[in-house]
């Protein structure tokens, strides 16, 4: 297949007249009654939604022939395409499991997500294909939705086909078909075989990730924050539409990984992206006195939390270092001292969220606040050298270890890779055993509950994790992020045999994360591409875009990349 797809692309760009013969043979290929081979042609820019042609013939290259002369027949005049992919359709079945006919507007349709595409007649005069479903969101609530189907209609060259457009717009009833393909992509880097429209990882190297790490950086992250510094908390490129909701942990999480990313990648358009969400987030900051001492909080929807405060002076701390200007350190000082000031007697954090406005303990306990503190009270003394920073953090460390923890075995310990990032980064400043200990212990968990299983699950669902549900790409994200701690730790001090099984989970997690990054292969039916290019989507057939998934995301594939760049 390489070879047509580059004969195609020489074509497509202009470069050739016509096809070579390149004598392929597709044996899996569908037939329609009449015997022809069925394919489309999705032509894709920058910037706009994918052009598709369809294609029909006795074998694939003649039918790629037509529907390239479809295309040349009806682009726009400036139209330059940079990637072109080819789906050859392997099966075709009526939407309902005995019947094509339906009730359009009120008939429920199930299908595979990403998977099936839907054919408005059995010879796919009219038909789309299974990411056109999902991008132009054509069902919702098992329901086809008419007006996104007909939005689709311009890209396929079918506005100006009277007949199919009236008997679609006008009848209620019609004959509706699933089908599947198999998909190719081609573009200036080369040749893709495509897995539900994505490519997938055989191997995984250093290339990877940089190339990774930089679509990231070059689109995503310039993208989503706006001038005033706040993020596009959530976004979904189906229905084109941005949440309300906001988040200001994740806000701080996220520009802590834009931070490590500049770490990397220095580029000043992303510091001035940075910079401004660090503006913003210094917009919640409050005075407060708690205990007699005077401190301050990040306060969103009158709530200050422990983890807030903890991921800002994280954040902070990482600006501090990479910039050299210590302006922020007299405000990380005073936001740690009011999470000191709510450590009781057995060492813990004892409240989570406060209301700010009265300082009532609203009696929220999140499992990952502790780590998130601990982690910014020793990346505080990294800055200031006080070494109350490292006391307070061992009071919650001896506490979670000996007390909340100390029940808990391998099915039920957290995989909290905030803690794993704590206990690296606090063995350093005070090495105990107990804090490699649990921090090996957390790790084995993990390892334990990968999907690793060929025959047991389906082939993307390896490298995640036990979980309810269609996997997900945070969930693995964090897992893996924590488990690149664990193993600095166990190489750095002399635990080879630990830290080689925490680079083989790490591995396979990270190939089942980047299957759940949108590539250009992954966007070409999108119409805001510069934001989603780079972004994670939380699920493999979940496709919302959340600041705080690609904030994970790259943070793994960053602290990967580092690993093998220096170990």
């Amino acid at each position: 297949m390489q070879k047509l797809m580059e004969e195609i692309f020489q074509v497509v760009l202009k470069k050739k007249d016509s096809l070579a013969n390149t004598n392929t043979k597709y044996t899996n290929a569908y037939k329609t009654k009449d015997g022809d081979v069925v394919v489309f042609l999705s032509f894709s820019n920058k910037y706009m939604r994918a052009y598709v042609a369809t294609g029909k013939g006795k074998d694939v290259q003649s039918a790629i022939e037509e529907a390239i002369s479809v295309y040349r027949k009806n682009k726009a005049v400036n139209f330059k395409p940079v990637s072109v992919k080819l789906d050859v359709v392997t099966m075709l079945l009526p939407v309902k499991k005995d019947q094509s006919r339906i009730n359009i507007n009120k008939d429920e349709v199930f299908y595979r997500r990403g998977e099936d595409g839907l054919a408005l007649s059995e010879d796919f005069s009219a038909a789309f294909l299974p990411e056109e479903v999902e991008a132009y969101r054509m069902i919702k609530n098992r329901h086809i939705q008419k007006d996104r189907v007909f939005d689709a209609f311009e890209k396929h060259f079918l506005l100006p086909e009277q007949k199919i457009t009236k008997n679609f717009i006008g009848n209620d009833f019609m004959d509706l078909f699933k089908f599947r393909t198999d998909s190719h992509y081609i573009d200036k880097d080369g040749y893709l075989p495509l897995h539900r429209g994505h490519r997938t990882y055989e191997d995984l190297s250093k290339e990877d990730l940089w190339k990774a790490i930089e679509l990231t950086k070059d689109n995503y992250y310039k993208q989503v924050v706006n001038s005033k510094g706040k993020y596009i908390y959530s976004y979904m490129p189906q229905e084109v539409t941005q949440a309300d909701d906001y988040n200001i942990l994740r806000h701080a999480g996220t520009t802590y990984s834009m931070l490590e990313t500049y770490e990397l990648m220095p580029d000043e358009n992303l510091m001035k992206a940075i910079e401004r969400a660090i503006k913003y987030l210094l917009t919640k900051v409050k005075d407060i006195e708690i205990n007699g001492h005077k401190a301050q909080v990040v306060v969103e929807k009158n709530k200050c939390k422990l983890g807030g405060n903890g991921l800002s002076i994280v954040t902070l701390a990482k600006y501090t270092q990479l910039t050299g200007n210590k302006e922020y350190v007299p405000l990380m000082q005073d936001m740690a001292t009011w999470m000191g000031q709510l450590q009781d007697e057995t060492g813990k954090f004892a409240v989570h969220k406060q209301v700010f406005s009265t300082g009532e303990d609203s009696g929220f306990v999140s499992h990952y606040y502790p780590g998130e503190a601990i982690l910014s009270l020793v990346r505080l003394y990294q800055v200031d050298k006080n070494e109350k920073w490292l006391d307070l953090a061992e009071n919650e460390a001896n506490y979670l270890i000996n007390i909340r923890d100390k029940e808990a075995d391998l099915d039920s310990i957290a995989h909290d890779h905030w803690l794993l990032y704590a206990l690296n980064d606090l063995y350093r400043e005070r090495p105990k055993d107990m804090y490699m200990k649990h921090a090996f212990f957390i790790s084995e968990a993990i390892v334990k509950a990968q999907r690793l299983d060929k025959k047991e699950y389906n082939s993307e669902w390896i490298g995640s994790f036990e979980q309810p549900g269609t996997p997900r790409s945070t969930p693995a994200a964090c897992r893996s992020e924590g488990l690149c701690a664990a193993y600095r730790m166990a190489m750095d001090h002399g635990h080879k045999k630990e830290a080689d099984q925490y680079k083989k989970t790490i591995i396979e997690t990270i190939k089942f994360q980047l299957q759940m990054q949108l590539k250009p292969e992954s966007v070409m039916y999108y119409t805001n591409k510069k934001l989603c290019l780079g972004a994670f989507h939380a699920g493999l057939k979940n496709y919302e875009l959340r600041n705080d998934y690609t904030q994970h995301n790259i943070s793994s594939l960053i602290a990967f990349y580092n690993i093998l760049n220096n170990y």
